[in-house]
């Protein structure tokens, strides 16, 4: 495919790094790559990625498959599980 050239926005300090990747990279292995170059700590819940002022990505698809464009501005953002119930919090 092809480099697109995209910035990606920290999801605490809002830091901005300008970056230029394949577009064949899936979400998860640029999360993977975010973390390898300390720009995002490691998280067990892991991250998600979002264009700013769009929609969330999907992390198994690549960035083409996403429709990521140059100059995009991709959010990285924490996954939680918050606001989901587990059967130890359930009332009875």
């Amino acid at each position: 495919m092809a480099d697109v050239n995209v910035n990606f926005m920290h999801p605490t300090d809002g830091r901005v790094i300008s970056v230029t990747i394949e577009d064949t990279m899936t979400g998860q292995e640029v999360v993977a790559e975010l973390i390898a170059n300390d720009f995002v700590p490691a998280s067990g819940d892991g991250y998600n990625l979002a264009i700013k002022g769009g929609a969330q990505l999907d992390n198994a698809r690549t960035l083409f498959q996403n429709a990521v464009k140059d100059n995009d501005t991709i959010r990285v953002i924490p996954a939680t599980d918050a606001g989901q119930l587990n059967s130890s919090n359930q009332s009875v």
